[in-house]
């Protein structure tokens, strides 16, 4: 391969693999668990404290028990994307804004956090093999008659 087909396939591959953390970001939002596995290859570990370590299932299940069954809104926001691709294999650390909002109680959390992930090239495109999420700020608030009441949380 030319120097030159080396770089259209890395950028190419940057592309796609911005486009796969959308897919996925979105697919949270969505509350599609079809989606959302898509996403990940079969073997993928996902390390998310402080809810656990698991695999593909382990997340859709947490992910179905915390708001796809409920009628939580999420709203995920992917930003900063550093991404460093080496052949078939790539990694790449994202900086998230994350806002959540329960209607049932009037309460809200906002996190930020970066991912660390890893993808690898299948025969079905790029997937995450590996992602960890690191908790930088959490803001847990309120909406009630008196307005907004938030304040800091723990993060990881």
């Amino acid at each position: 391969m030319s120097d030159l087909e080396t770089r259209i396939a890395r950028l190419e591959a940057e592309s796609d693999i911005r486009r796969l953390k959308a897919r996925y970001l979105n697919a949270c939002d969505a509350k599609d668990v079809d989606a959302i596995r898509a996403c990940f290859t079969p073997d993928a570990e996902i390390d998310f404290p402080p809810i656990g370590t698991f695999g593909v299932d382990g997340l859709i299940d947490v992910f179905t028990q915390m708001a796809a069954t409920t009628p939580i809104v999420d709203v995920h926001q992917g930003h900063n994307g550093e991404i460093e691709v080496d052949g078939d294999e790539a990694k790449a650390r994202w900086n998230l804004g994350y806002a959540t909002y329960d209607p049932r109680s009037g309460t809200f959390r906002l996190l930020a956090n970066f991912y660390q992930d890893r993808y690898r090239k299948t025969a079905e495109g790029w997937r995450i093999c590996y992602s960890r999420s690191e908790p930088r700020a959490i803001v847990d608030g309120a909406i009630g008659p008196e307005g907004v009441k938030a304040g800091w949380g723990a993060a990881g």
